[in-house]
């Protein structure tokens, strides 16, 4: 009985320190020019924790000057449009896939170099990351 108790106790606070320790994060950033003083930033957020975690806003830190908004591409017959959101969502567990077909954040500025973005979570916590220039250059309408 006393080795049961302590194995459930151990697998409690392993769980506990899990969750504790885990956080969301960003892999595999970049961004694509997409017209003069725009770009989008795609990547991969990944959220291993046992909750839903949301991005909920987004500000780019270095270069000065450049702002991000979480945007949503649609495509309509032969229409392809870009639309603002408010959030984007990962299940627990998870990850979502920013790619210029989907979601991902708009630039919008004097774009230089790599680019370093933070992301507002509905945790309350921040996930800061950089994004290299790729050289794929697109253009959508």
């Amino acid at each position: 009985m006393r080795k049961a108790l302590f194995l459930i106790a151990l697998a409690v606070a392993a769980a506990v320190g899990y969750i504790a320790l885990v956080k969301p994060y960003v892999k595999d950033a970049s961004y694509i020019a997409t017209a003069p003083d725009t770009a989008m930033a795609v990547f991969t957020f990944v959220n291993p924790t046992p909750f839903t975690v949301c991005i909920t806003g987004a500000e780019v830190l270095k270069p000065p000057g450049v702002s991000a908004e979480l945007h949503v591409t649609e495509i309509n017959g032969t229409l392809v449009a870009m639309r603002p959101i408010d959030k984007v969502c990962a299940a627990p567990f998870s990850a979502v896939k920013f790619t210029h077909f989907g979601y991902h954040l708009m630039l919008t500025g004097n774009i230089t170099g790599d680019v370093e973005i933070r992301l507002r979570l509905s945790n309350g916590e921040d996930l800061v990351f950089a994004a290299a220039r790729t050289q794929l250059e697109i253009h959508i309408h």
